[in-house]
């Protein structure tokens, strides 16, 4: 076991988040639970002032000298930040949040009782969706409100997660508090990724879980802002790119099924995994008059591929007919690919 010198890190990676990190760093050092804990903001080296008002908080807060800013060498992104964090810690447990979210007062005295009582690897917080007003939305993701549970034993909380083909646990990595022993002992680590590094680490890391508790407490504000790079909405235009970097990342969550053959939840993961490429391509197709330069349809139809061959496929359990259904949609010419993939977003209302 490894001495720790706080009870608790907080981490988060700061870049360009002026009109939001106040409000952010206010919830975390003023956290009913706050005597023993540190606040490690990464400098990701922005274009604003957003570490001139952490700095200024450092100095003006009574619980300012809680703060340790690490500046990076250069502009790293967000998945070289939450790895600053992770190697620099020095909690007995480890926090990540968003600087443009917040949390909750009572986050960490409820995470770490949680976790003490129970003795776990994580405790996973629920999520409560805000504008940047603060006011509750319905985004649609009902996982985010999550039962009181506490899971032990080799693929718990993989289990849980994989129970059914709709979502049953958010794959983001915030809300989270890890015990830092679990994090070094099975090597977790952020995968170099533009966005979307969250989704690949959670992939990596819910199977490695033996034990872990959830909570219904809201101790997350997850604020939705229009200008995030995964909506669409009022961009003009959208790089080919960055399109290839989300086909690339839903690539890897989709075949990393190939490495849980041998567990239980086996099927239903390597549907989840079909389906989530298919309503990322779905979002793509919707948006491809703006994709610059012009997304061709081969891009699509590989994206589609199946991970297993069709003999695998045949000799599955469940979900058997819809993952012949994307089988046959990655081995169709391109163009036929495209025409039925937006004849089944458009019956399932994405397109």
């Amino acid at each position: 076991m490894n001495e720790y010198k706080y009870k608790v890190t907080i981490g988060m990676p700061v870049y360009g988040v002026e009109p939001y990190i106040r409000k952010c760093m206010l919830s975390v050092l003023n956290q009913s639970f706050a005597d023993d804990i540190e606040i490690l903001a990464v400098d990701d080296r922005g274009p604003d002032k957003s570490i001139d008002i952490i700095k200024e908080l450092q100095e003006s807060h009574p619980k300012g000298k809680n703060i340790r800013i690490i500046t990076q060498p250069q502009n790293m992104r967000c998945w070289a930040a939450r790895n600053r964090i992770l190697e620099e810690a020095q909690g007995e447990y480890i926090m990540l949040i968003d600087s443009d979210d917040y949390i909750s007062e009572d986050c960490l005295e409820k995470l770490y009782n949680q976790a003490v009582k129970h003795q776990v690897d994580v405790v996973y917080g629920s999520v409560l969706p805000v504008d940047i007003d603060g006011n509750p939305m319905d985004i649609g993701q009902d996982f985010l409100n999550q039962p009181y549970l506490v899971l032990r034993g080799e693929d718990c909380l993989a289990n849980y997660a994989n129970k059914d083909v709709h979502p049953t646990l958010r794959d983001f990595i915030w809300n989270i508090l890890f015990k830092h022993d679990f994090i070094e002992k099975n090597h977790i680590r952020f995968k170099q990724a533009r966005f979307n590094d969250d989704m690949i680490c959670s992939c990596d890391m819910i199977p490695l879980v033996k034990s872990a508790v959830i909570i219904p407490d809201h101790t997350y504000y997850y604020v939705i802002r229009d200008n995030s790079l995964s909506n669409y909405q009022h961009r003009k235009e959208i790089k080919l790119d960055e399109i290839e970097e989300f086909i690339r990342i839903y690539t890897y969550l989709k075949n990393k099924c190939l490495e849980l053959k041998s567990k239980p939840y086996f099927e239903t993961r390597c549907t989840k995994g079909m389906i989530l490429m298919f309503f990322m391509i779905c979002g793509v197709l919707k948006n491809r008059d703006r994709i610059k330069p012009a997304l061709k349809n081969e891009m699509v139809r590989d994206a589609m591929r199946h991970p297993l061959s069709l003999s695998n496929i045949i000799g599955f359990k469940k979900h058997k007919l819809i993952n012949i259904g994307f089988y046959v949609i990655g081995k169709m010419p391109s163009n036929l690919s495209v025409q039925v993939i937006k004849i089944i977003g458009k019956r399932k209302r994405v397109l």
